[in-house]
């Protein structure tokens, strides 16, 4: 992996090549003054032959060899050789070969997809989600981007796809098993609990309203005064014993007392778990799961009302604001330090391991089906690749796509010229002594 940045890691190859290219320019100009000493004294000394055989082999293996390292990337002297600067003057042919040989020689869909396998990645999934760092570190940071999923999708267009989805692809059946799998859904949860506190805590609020208290009263003693018209034979024995300023302080007490009572057992059913009423919003709560799930009159009636229900205006402004409330109290939720979205997604965490330990079978198969879904992806797309590699190469300029290559390969073709210069000085030599025996 590649830890610095581009601009130290050009200067080091810059640097790279200079150093190779100064070797192999120094070898030429060795070869160059033993040629020229060798030749001055060889008269004097006739073993000095062999020298001059070796370095001026040297001198052609050397020349030959730069001359065909720099034809690649330009025109040696700036002089216009045929089949000099091969590469620039090549560059759309040389990228196509190249997009062609990446598409078919390392996009290929069957080893990559062998390779994902092997990698079994849903083992390295399962063993991130269990270990302490997922929880303490990324467990907050998903939940917290939870709003900003949830405010990708404005209300408008939520209100409008729902209405649409429920217009065209529900019937009253299908709309009936929605709720009632969303219903068995909230409870598996513990959520029905949640709604039903809600619900509760919100009449409480309501009841202690004094506006409320006030109209309330107001209907029970007009309900008293119905059950006097009503049942004489009972009230009126009753307010016979007592006088008119009493009984109507009566109603009053009877009245608040009422109310002071439905408030407190309100309470009651909040904070007991296994209280009366909480129990009958259980039985009536499974009640219309299965009525939603089986019941055929529901299902018309569903039918019937969904047309109409899904022009509603009423409904799709319900829904925007229903979503937005939903996106409203997710970001709220998140800030929490006892957030929701927090520890339901910490529950999805441990269903999860929990299902990978008694089934590993479906963690094999998702690995299959992972790498058939990157096989396919890559059978889908190798070619746009391949394409793109090959545009990418041919919009450089030609100039910079030489750096480029030059930068990269550079090094390991100065030591063509080097060994060029050596190998062709030994054979030189190898040449001058056999033409030396055969005299």
């Amino acid at each position: 992996m590649h830890t610095l940045s581009a601009e130290v890691r050009l200067a080091q190859a810059r640097a790279r090549l200079q150093k190779s290219r100064r070797w192999a320019t120094g070898l030429l100009l060795l070869a160059c003054t033993l040629f020229v000493a060798a030749t001055l004294y060889a008269g004097r000394y006739p073993a000095l032959a062999y020298l001059k055989a070796f370095s001026e082999a040297a001198m052609v293996g050397a020349l030959a060899d730069w001359f065909a390292v720099t034809a690649l990337f330009r025109r040696p002297l700036g002089l216009p050789i045929p089949h000099t600067a091969i590469l620039p003057r090549n560059q759309e042919r040389i990228a196509d070969e190249l997009g062609w040989f990446i598409e078919n020689n390392f996009i290929q869909d069957k080893p990559i997809a062998v390779r994902i396998y092997q990698a079994e990645p849903s083992s390295k999934f399962l063993n991130w989600l269990g270990c302490d760092a997922a929880r303490t570190q990324w467990l907050p940071w998903l939940a917290k981007q939870i709003p900003t999923v949830l405010q990708t999708a404005k209300p408008e267009q939520t209100a409008r796809f729902a209405a649409m989805l429920l217009s065209q692809q529900y019937s009253g059946e299908k709309i009936g098993q929605t709720l009632s799998d969303g219903l068995k859904l909230l409870k598996a949860q513990g959520l029905h609990h949640t709604l039903f506190d809600g619900l509760l805590r919100r009449l409480r609020r309501w009841l202690q309203n004094p506006d409320t208290r006030e109209l309330l009263e107001q209907n029970l003693r007009e309900w008293a005064a119905k059950i006097e018209s009503d049942a004489p034979s009972t009230w009126e024995k009753f307010k016979s014993a007592l006088k008119t300023s009493l009984v109507e302080r009566v109603d009053d007490w009877a009245a608040a007392k009422a109310l002071d009572w439905a408030d407190g057992y309100l309470a009651t059913a909040t904070a007991d778990a296994d209280n009366a009423l909480r129990r009958q919003f259980d039985a009536q709560y499974d009640l219309l799961a299965e009525r939603l799930q089986n019941s055929s009159q529901w299902h018309r009636r569903l039918d019937a009302a969904k047309a109409q229900l899904a022009e509603s205006p009423a409904l799709r402004q319900k829904l925007a604001d229903f979503w937005t409330g939903v996106q409203s109290w997710a970001a709220a939720d998140v800030e929490k330090s006892d957030s929701l979205c927090a520890a339901q997604l910490e529950k999805l965490f441990d269903h999860i391991l929990a299902q990978a330990r008694e089934y590993p079978q479906f963690m094999r198969r998702a690995d299959v089906r992972l790498s058939l879904l990157v096989r396919d992806f890559v059978l889908r797309y190798k070619e746009k690749a391949a394409h793109f590699v090959a545009e990418k190469v041919k919009s450089w300029d030609s100039a910079l796509m030489v750096e480029k290559l030059e930068l990269s390969l550079g090094k390991d073709l100065q030591y063509i010229r080097i060994n060029g210069t050596l190998v062709g000085g030994l054979v030189g030599l190898v040449i001058y002594t056999v033409s030396q025996w055969l005299a």
